[in-house]
């Protein structure tokens, strides 16, 4: 089986180089990496030519940044059997792609596998409340929301030619929406009737935001993707114990960590209650307003 792996990069070179020498060291050296090169610059050159040397480079360029759209651009290019969207700054054991073509090829009933997410160094999860669990198995609406992260998620071609990001949606949209396309995508797969599977024993291995992050930027990434995760919630018709909990959870940590006098744990918390908060009602509001007769919009 033959991988198409789609990344998206700005502004890093050390960090797609890290990725790059984890692919070198793969078990299943059948793939092809297209970069998706939103720099203005040609920093990328020297990297993408010193790597082709050792694996099928496509390295494309778009001047209109964000996420979701260079996902979308880069699936237009793919000739592999399996789909992954590796994060630039992400590192893939040497084991994993190996692993993810056995369960394809000996699964079939699967359009999906889901990988759990590992820091860079520990084997921890890099996200503290998402990321994966020691518990595989089947993916619902329920598990998809905590385990669908785009850089652990593995497709048949099949599911990717027949859906797309939402370019509304993740960072660089130029919208307030700053995360939560990931799932969103992975919910448009469970909508059309595509089969998901969760293999706690499968991972890869990210940067945990909290180890890079200074307090003012980790309060901005969490709002941002606060206000991705509630725009996500009002977009899709969910059970209401999930919109609940999803919504609620984040007030409940804040009182949490402030009883425990973890004020800066209580602060990244709250800014991503917030952002979700706000990013629900704003999303529940637009959808009402999208399905009002014309005569009524103002």
């Amino acid at each position: 089986m033959r991988f198409s792996l789609i990344v998206p990069t700005i502004n890093r070179v050390n960090e797609l180089e890290q990725l790059f020498q984890s692919l070198a060291t793969q078990h299943h050296n059948d793939f092809e990496v297209i970069v998706v090169d939103q720099n203005l610059d040609n920093r990328l050159e020297e990297l993408v030519t010193s790597y082709s040397q050792q694996f099928s480079i496509l390295h494309l360029k778009q001047t209109k940044r964000g996420l979701s759209r260079a996902r979308n651009l880069g699936k237009l290019h793919l000739k592999g059997d399996i789909i992954a969207f590796p994060d630039d700054d992400s590192v893939y054991p040497s084991t994993v792609l190996s692993q993810v073509a056995d369960f394809f090829e000996n699964e079939a009933a699967w359009d999906g596998v889901i990988a759990r997410i590992f820091d860079l160094n520990d084997n921890k999860n890099a996200f503290e409340f998402c990321g994966g669990d020691d518990e595989s198995g089947c993916v619902d609406y329920w598990k998809g929301y905590t385990v669908g992260i785009s850089h652990a998620m593995f497709f048949r071609t099949s599911v990717v030619k027949n859906l797309e990001f939402d370019e509304a949606m993740g960072v660089g949209s130029g919208t307030p929406w700053g995360a939560g396309e990931d799932v969103d995508y992975l919910f448009q797969c469970l909508d059309a009737g595509y089969q998901f599977y969760y293999d706690s024993q499968l991972y890869v291995r990210h940067p945990t935001p909290l180890k890079k992050n200074n307090f003012r930027q980790q309060i901005q990434r969490e709002y941002s993707y606060g206000l991705g995760n509630g725009y996500l919630l009002g977009k899709h018709n969910l059970p209401e114990p999930l919109i609940h909990s999803a919504t609620n959870s984040s007030y409940q940590h804040t009182i949490l960590e402030v009883t425990k006098g973890n004020l800066k744990r209580a602060a990244y918390f709250f800014a991503y209650g917030l952002g979700t908060s706000i990013g629900y009602f704003q999303s529940i509001n637009k959808c009402q307003m999208v399905h009002l007769p014309s005569d009524q919009l103002i």
